[in-house]
């Protein structure tokens, strides 16, 4: 679905990311993990356009930035970041109901009546994720876990084939965190999940890359990528991980320097 080949950026001449290559395909979780500011954010707001490459190229549903026309790739994209932030004096005026029915006229704010077809689809997909009870409530009373959920549902209302998810647990309390986690657990399209927190690596990840310092560290299959090795070389700490079955990994932070 996508391929990222040789992939560099540069700000102010610095670079931040630098030969990446990647390929992610169909029926594939990925988690995106390595430390703030290692690029994974930058890496992927490629996807939308919202960067673009210095040098390189990519692929996505075949499609080739720069030469096709990606507007119809961006359609098939969601991207839930911080980014939403810019647009909160739009938000804050608006109800749950009208933020997930936005996502499904891929604008930001309603501006038109929606038809009854609409307004059907949106209150039954509310009702499917049971979030139909809060449809009424104003964005700006919600809390910091609400909020978040009400951006994901944005973005699936859509049914994109592939659904970014940049931090979606930054700022949240840990009852919140778990919320939305239990949350994206259940989601059924192709997931890039986007972090630097090992905690909240899902079972249903497939495939992992870690990223340090704008370049790929490893990548490949989560068993044979989130090692103790593996993590304590990225986060540069002596640490050891466990998966229980069908559970998110507990992390062990041994003394002494980091392997």
């Amino acid at each position: 679905m996508i391929e990222f080949k040789n992939i560099n950026f540069i700000r102010d001449g610095d670079y931040i990311l630098k030969d990446i290559n990647l390929k992610i395909n169909k029926n594939e979780n990925w988690l995106v993990l390595g430390p703030n500011g290692s690029g994974k954010s930058t890496l992927f707001s490629l996807l939308k356009a919202y960067t673009i490459a210095s040098a390189g190229d990519i692929e996505v549903f075949g499609k080739s930035f720069g030469f096709d026309n990606w507007n119809c790739v961006k359609e098939k994209i969601r991207l839930v970041s911080s980014t939403m932030d810019k647009f909160k004096d739009v938000l804050y005026k608006e109800s749950v109901y009208e933020i997930v029915l936005s996502g499904l006229k891929n604008k930001i704010g309603i501006y038109e009546k929606e038809s009854e077809d609409e307004k059907n689809l949106v209150e039954n997909f509310l009702r499917d994720f049971d979030f139909y009870y809060m449809k009424d409530k104003k964005y700006k009373v919600l809390s910091a876990g609400e909020k978040q959920k009400v951006l994901i549902l944005r973005s699936l209302i859509a049914r994109p084939e592939i659904l970014v998810l940049d931090e979606p647990c930054a700022s949240l309390d840990l009852y919140q965190k778990e919320k939305i986690l239990n949350f994206i657990e259940d989601i059924k399209t192709n997931l890039i999940y986007i972090s630097h927190d090992i905690s909240e690596i899902l079972p249903t990840i497939t495939h992992v890359v870690l990223i340090k310092d704008g370049r790929i560290f490893k990548k490949g299959k989560r068993e044979e990528v989130l090692t103790d090795k593996n993590l304590s070389e990225l986060y540069g700490l002596n640490l050891n991980i466990e998966f229980p079955r069908d559970e998110r990994p507990i992390i062990h932070v041994l003394r002494g320097e980091g392997k």
